[in-house]
């Protein structure tokens, strides 16, 4: 009895040997060439530190200005116009905006990075009408009232995605709030400055 046992356990061990060798092995090579046409390869990172960021916040609050743009860098992949923007925006206690923003190309990520707020996102505007071209975000339509917003709070250390043709709005500020935002360009519609630019600036 405990032979057969042992056959049977061995018999498992090869079985199970032969599947792992099985799933090990490498799938064909991809025959795709490996730098596609029209792509870049060449495109540095770039870093920009949390000191950076603390300098800039300041100066900000020193000029008196609420959204300044730090840096724009080319983005690569299949389009040499694709492009990405970070901005640091400041909100004062108290501090509301009466209007909704959208922006038809330009999408943003805001990362909080001190303070707390209250947002609309979302929602049908109820009296659209086209903006002024915007620096940072390129062509949109702003409004009042957006029918179905929702209301949203951000706090210090969230993450908020709001992507292109999206209503927003800010809503009301609890305490000083400050966050960085990231606003990608895939058609380059938005030349927030020079590329490559990573300090204060001053009013854009």
């Amino acid at each position: 009895m405990r032979s057969t046992m042992w056959r049977y356990a061995a018999a498992g061990m090869f079985v199970m040997g032969v599947a792992v060798s099985l799933g090990g092995q490498q799938a064909p090579n991809d025959p795709s060439p490996v730098m596609l046409p029209g792509h870049r390869y060449d495109l540095p990172a770039t870093l920009i530190t949390a000191a950076q960021i603390e300098t800039h916040k300041k100066n900000m609050i020193a000029a008196k200005d609420d959204d300044i743009p730090m840096n724009m860098v080319k983005a690569g992949g299949g389009s040499d116009r694709h492009q990405v923007g970070v901005s640091v925006v400041n909100r004062n206690k108290g501090q509301k905006n009466p209007n909704y923003a959208v922006h038809d190309d330009v999408a943003e990520v805001y990362y909080v990075v001190e303070g707390k707020g209250r947002m609309k996102l979302g929602g049908k505007i109820s009296d659209w009408k086209r903006r002024p071209v915007s620096a940072g975000n390129g062509k949109g339509s702003a409004g009042t009232t957006a029918v179905g917003a929702r209301d949203v709070t951000i706090a210090k250390g969230d993450v908020l995605i709001i992507p292109a043709g999206t209503p927003h709005k800010w809503e009301d500020a609890e305490e000083f709030t400050s966050y960085v935002v990231v606003r990608v360009d895939p058609d380059g519609i938005a030349p927030l400055m020079a590329l490559g630019t990573a300090k204060f600036t001053g009013s854009n």
